[in-house]
C-alpha cells in the first residue's frame, strides 16, 4: 500500500533512484508503532516503508493516518529475512535502512554512513551499535568461531568511543544499512531457513566468502528502551543444514576451491544446485581462511 504522491512527482521519481529508503518492521505493540511513525515522520526526510501483518492493518485507518507511509502487508507471520527481501524488492533505494518498532535511533550520521557506502570496497552492510535500556552497549559484534561441528560465533562489544570501522560476521536482529543491489546480488535473505540466527549467518558469511564484508561503527546506533539484553536462539532449525552447507563445504586449498561436505550437516540438493553449480566458482576464501585472519578484540569474549 503505497504512499500518496503528487501524479507530478510519480511520475518524475520514475526517473531517478532514491538514496535511501527506511523500513520499520513492525515486532511489537501497536504503540511502538504509532510513536515510531511519528518519530521518523518528523526527523527523516526519505520514504518509509512499515512491513507488517494484516490484522495490524485492521487495528487503525493507518492509511489516512499516515498518508506519507508505505505498508508492505503480510497475510501471515513470516521470517525476518522475508520482510527484509520484501522491502529490498519494494523500495528501489540505492541503499536501505532496516530498524525495528522495539527500537529508536538514536544515531544516523548521514554523511559518514553515505562517504562509507561509496568508497569503492564498500561493505554490503553497516551494522548499529545497539545500547539497552540503561545505555549499555550490546555486545553485538560476531567472529566467527567453530565449536565441534557447529558454528558458534564469539561476541564482543563494539567500541563507542572511536570512528573505528570494526568487522562484523553478520548483522544481528538482521537490522542495518545495506546496498540494495550488493544485497540482490548476493540472492538477499535465505528463506528455507527458519530461524533468524541461521538465517542472519548464512547471509553474513556469504558475503565474506565472496568477498565482501560487513562492520558496524558509531555513526549508526539503535537503543531498545525495553530490553536490557539481546539474546539470540542459536538452537538448530528447519534449514540449518543449509547455511552449513554454503558455509562450510568448500575449502580454498593452493588457491583453488575444493568440495569437502561437512557432516552431519549437509543439505544434498544445496550441495549439487548451489555450491557445486555456482558458488565453486565465485567464492574467493573460506570459512577456515576467514576465521584465521579475523581480528578478534585483545577483551576476552563476552556472552
Amino acid at each position: 500500500m503505497h504512499q500518496r504522491q503528487d501524479v507530478g512527482i510519480v511520475i518524475s521519481s520514475l526517473y531517478r533512484q532514491q538514496q535511501l529508503a527506511i523500513g520499520i518492521l513492525d515486532l511489537s505493540t501497536k504503540e511502538d508503532l504509532i510513536s515510531s511513525l511519528k518519530w521518523y515522520t518528523e526527523n527523516m526526510s526519505t520514504p518509509l516503508y512499515v512491513i507488517t501483518l494484516q490484522s495490524r492493518m485492521e487495528e487503525a485507518d493507518w492509511a489516512s493516518d499516515f498518508p506519507d507511509v508505505n505498508f508492505i502487508i503480510f497475510k501471515l507471520q513470516a521470517t525476518t529475512g522475508e520482510y527484509i527481501n520484501a522491502f529490498a524488492d519494494e523500495c528501489y533505494a540505492t541503499y536501505f535502512l532496516v530498524v525495528r518498532t522495539d527500537s529508536s535511533l538514536i544515531a544516523f550520521d548521514g554523511e559518514h554512513l553515505m562517504a562509507a557506502m561509496g568508497e569503492k570496497n564498500h561493505p554490503a552492510i553497516i551494522t548499529p551499535v545497539m545500547l539497552s535500556s540503561s545505555c549499555e552497549v550490546l555486545p553485538t559484534l560476531r567472529a566467527p568461531y567453530i565449536n565441534g561441528r557447529q558454528v558458534d560465533p564469539m561476541s564482543f562489544s563494539p567500541s563507542v568511543d572511536t570512528d573505528e570501522e570494526e568487522p562484523n560476521l553478520y548483522p544481528v536482529m538482521e537490522l542495518g544499512l545495506y546496498d540494495r543491489a550488493l544485497f540482490q546480488r548476493l540472492r538477499s535473505y535465505d528463506t528455507q531457513i527458519a530461524g533468524e540466527f541461521y538465517q542472519a549467518m548464512d547471509f553474513g558469511v556469504r558475503c565474506y566468502l565472496l568477498g565482501y564484508r560487513i562492520f558496524t561503527t558509531r555513526a549508526l546506533a539503535l537503543q531498545f528502551p525495553s530490553r536490557l539484553s539481546i539474546i539470540e536462539d542459536r538452537s538448530l532449525c528447519d534449514g540449518s543444514d543449509r547455511f552449513y552447507t554454503k558455509a562450510m563445504s568448500v575449502r580454498r586449498i593452493a588457491g583453488k576451491n575444493v568440495v569437502e561436505k561437512w557432516k552431519p550437516y549437509v543439505d544434498k540438493e544445496v550441495l549439487n544446485e548451489e555450491v557445486k553449480k555456482k558458488q565453486l566458482l565465485l567464492q574467493k576464501t573460506d570459512f577456515f581462511t576467514l576465521m584465521k585472519n579475523w581480528k578478534v578484540k585483545d577483551a576476552a569474549a563476552e556472552e
